[in-house]
């Protein structure tokens, strides 16, 4: 299923904040840990660490994971509601939601041991235990599901991300330090894949440059077009064309139509490599892989895809070229 609804936008739109939050935490535990190392290194003691560094940046971690699972709860609800069920949303939102309950009760349980001094290790271990390993079980789901919703869009990021993710944590289990960069490229690479399916949105929100008020978008063959038979309304919304090959257009169609390759105008670039092949009818998602750098192109510019249809027929799509 290529074509988006609001509704979807709305779904991927939290899916790709609770995922900023996800990295926004790693970053936050990566700074503290530097800055305990150098507060190491100055010599000062370990109860100033505590309250100075660790305690708020397990606070806000802490925070942010609440934040992360309404986001990825509403995400999964949200697509649900527009009939993309990948099958493990509510799975995955329970995760979470135990995830942050055991935040919250290891962050008390650090602040009240920093307090009191009665709270020993043999308390906050298992607790610390238990959040390891429910955010390894919670973060090799949630790459699973970016590999499904990667799928279901034809998003390359998404899928390969959710791999790379999932690698990233099963090595990071066996206490391979390296694992945890390689989920936390994952997580990057699947931010940029929900971010291409949000930028869409936002371009064809906005008037097409080359439409008129009222006037669909159309650019036809007339030799294949019988004076007999109504002209398809075919309504192109603009789109991107990225640095490394790849365009994501928008078209709306009131006919079904099969695709048999694209063209970039005035250029030589050229592709048959088109996901979905075919036009459906009403809003169509489609992404274009030209399977080069386009190195000549200049950034900031609109340039025109054409989409050359099995029965001749030429859809003209304006795209603004971006890194």
């Amino acid at each position: 299923m290529m074509s988006y609804s609001e509704v979807e936008y709305k779904g991927l739109n939290y899916l790709k904040r609770g995922n900023i939050e996800i990295i926004i935490i790693i970053l936050i535990e990566l700074l503290a840990i530097l800055v305990t190392y150098v507060m190491e290194y100055l010599g000062l003691s370990t109860p100033l660490q505590d309250f100075l560094v660790l305690l708020p940046s397990s606070a806000i971690s802490t925070l942010l994971i609440i934040l992360t699972y309404l986001d990825i709860q509403r995400g999964f609800y949200t697509l649900g509601k527009a009939e993309v069920n990948i099958g493990i949303g509510n799975i995955i939102s329970s995760l979470f939601l135990v995830l942050s309950i055991l935040a919250i009760v290891g962050v008390v349980t650090y602040t009240l041991s920093l307090i009191f001094n009665g709270i020993t290790s043999s308390i906050l271990n298992p607790i610390q235990t238990l959040v390891e390993l429910f955010a390894f079980i919670t973060f090799i789901m949630l790459g699973f599901s970016y590999r499904l919703i990667g799928n279901h869009y034809g998003s390359n990021h998404l899928s390969i991300g959710g791999i790379v993710l999932i690698l990233g944590v099963i090595i990071f289990i066996f206490k391979l330090e390296y694992g945890g960069l390689l989920a936390f490229i994952g997580l990057i690479i699947t931010y940029i894949g929900l971010g291409n399916l949000s930028a869409m949105k936002k371009l064809v929100t906005a008037p097409p440059p080359t439409q008129a008020s009222s006037t669909p978008s159309e650019t036809t063959s007339p030799t294949n077009v019988s004076s007999s038979s109504p002209t398809p309304n075919i309504i192109t919304h603009g789109g991107i064309l990225r640095s490394n090959g790849e365009a994501f257009i928008a078209v709306s169609s009131d006919i079904e139509e099969e695709i048999l390759s694209s063209i970039i105008l005035n250029t030589d670039y050229s592709t048959n490599e088109i996901t979905p092949k075919k036009l459906s009818k009403g809003y169509n998602s489609i992404k274009i892989n030209f399977n080069t750098n386009l190195q000549q192109l200049t950034l900031g510019n609109t340039y025109t895809i054409r989409l050359i249809s099995a029965n001749g027929r030429n859809i003209d799509i304006n795209v603004v070229f971006q890194l």
